[in-house]
């Protein structure tokens, strides 16, 4: 039998081939974009593109996808390549191993993806992204705040307007209204409160990473901090990110078969 056979029972044969014909953009690969890109991959999603800059770490472990020590040291977006590949061998994977901090979100866009999903934890770059991405006309769905909490069962899917008790949707909403962006789009959020992050244990080799910072303190509602400021870590489970990833490629594939249906 095939990978997808099982699958292929759900959603019909013609629903696997819309799938394989199909090119879906990740935009970050940490707990969240990981669990989402694995699971279009699990689900015979032919061609992938993955942006991400950062290597998989050991800290990454308890909750990445494809943490693996096997692929410590390795850049996010090769250690993907290697374990979709060991799922889907004929699965196209168009990595780029960038950082961008917001102003150049247009430019990393790749526009022949048919759907889009941001999973990007730092609060400028989300926001310029989601900007670019609507102000293109182009179909994505973005994830909100997954650190700090334990309990998935408070995730919901819904659109940006609707998103409640999540510090960094406000965040964005606000930003996203100074800008003029509708915000007529789907996100997945948890309205679950977060464990405030903490300081860096001593070399800390995040301490060094200066999205880390940002990312967390949007995370928590704060902005971004001042320079100097002590950057924070913030405490992460297995549960949440990766089930905020599994409902985003859900609605990714959703969303593709129903193009397909009409």
């Amino acid at each position: 039998m095939a990978f997808t056979d099982r699958t292929a029972i759900v959603i019909g044969r013609e629903g696997i081939e819309r799938l394989q014909r199909a090119r879906v953009a990740i935009y970050g690969l940490g707990g969240v974009g990981a669990a989402c890109a694995l699971d279009l991959v699990r689900a015979g999603v032919g061609t992938l593109h993955v942006i991400d800059f950062d290597v998989v770490e050991e800290t990454n472990l308890n909750r990445l996808a494809f943490g693996y020590r096997r692929f410590l040291g390795l850049p996010k977006t090769e250690a993907f390549a290697l374990a979709a590949r060991e799922i889907n061998p004929d699965v196209v994977i168009r990595p780029e191993r960038l950082f961008f901090s917001g102003n150049d979100a247009a430019g990393i866009i790749a526009p022949e993806c048919s759907l889009h999903a941001d999973c990007i934890d730092s609060l400028n770059a989300k926001v310029n992204l989601i900007a670019a991405l609507a102000r293109q006309r182009l179909r994505f769905i973005a994830s909100m705040g997954t650190a700090g909490r334990l309990q998935p069962e408070r995730l919901k899917l819904g659109s940006m307007e609707e998103a409640r008790g999540c510090p960094l949707a406000k965040a964005v909403r606000q930003r996203l209204r100074r800008l003029g962006v509708s915000l007529d789009f789907p996100v997945v959020w948890s309205d679950e409160p977060a464990v405030k992050p903490i300081a860096p244990l001593p070399g800390s080799s995040s301490a060094e990473v200066p999205h880390v910072r940002e990312a967390t303190e949007a995370a928590a509602g704060q902005g971004a901090a001042p320079r100097g400021r002590q950057r924070l870590i913030q405490g992460s489970t297995p549960f949440v990110p990766q089930v905020a990833g599994h409902l985003m490629a859900s609605w990714i594939v959703r969303q593709l078969l129903e193009d397909h249906a009409t």
